[in-house]
């Protein structure tokens, strides 16, 4: 067994979500307040273009359709079924797709000998650690489905997959959510 050794969680994953969702409106009401109160005001940060904005726009609509559809499933029945599920899985092939194009499009990038760098590599530091979160916490979720597709795991391990890729999905949501939070900041010239 792979997932033995690790220790069972004694909360119930719907108060994990309620704490998480707490701790996000309050991070969030907090560094509006920082954001306000410093008043760094710069020079706001040049648009992305037409094709990478559409692409963050679908990503984060399928970050709400994959959240909407299996947290809400599970707050309502404690588990994920009918429609939601079927809902959950389609969406889930688009979210990996996007994922690429949000690390590709997204992520800083290393400096040739020649450049002189991007605008994008002096944004506030909440937006490039979130969208680093937000990249690795998708790679756990998709990680943990695409294992519990193969045919090494027995059935606790798989369960105990299967709580994994809970949290994970709701870490890629609280990711999401600080991430959205920073872009609209640095777009806005706020940091």
């Amino acid at each position: 067994m792979f997932f033995a050794e690790l220790p069972a969680l004694s909360i119930s994953f719907s108060t994990s979500l309620w704490a998480v969702g707490v701790l996000l409106v309050t991070a969030v009401v907090l560094g509006s307040c920082l954001v306000f109160a410093t008043n760094r005001k710069i020079a706001s940060e040049g648009r992305r273009g037409w094709l990478s904005r559409g692409l963050y726009l679908v990503f984060v609509v399928m970050v709400i359709v994959l959240a909407g559809s299996s947290f809400g499933s599970i707050v309502q029945f404690g588990h994920m079924a009918g429609y939601a599920l079927l809902i959950h899985v389609a969406a889930a092939g688009a979210f990996v797709f996007l994922l690429l194009a949000i690390a590709a499009l997204y992520l800083p990038r290393g400096r040739g000998a020649n450049d002189q760098g991007s605008v994008y590599e002096h944004r506030w530091w909440v937006a490039r650690w979130s969208v680093w979160a937000l990249v690795v916490s998708g790679i756990a979720a998709a990680g943990t489905m695409f294992l519990s597709m193969l045919p090494v795991l027995g059935t606790d391990d798989l369960l105990q997959v299967a709580e994994l890729h809970r949290y994970a999905g709701l870490a890629v949501v609280a990711a999401a959510v600080l991430h959205l939070y920073a872009l609209g900041c640095t777009r806005f010239g706020l940091r």
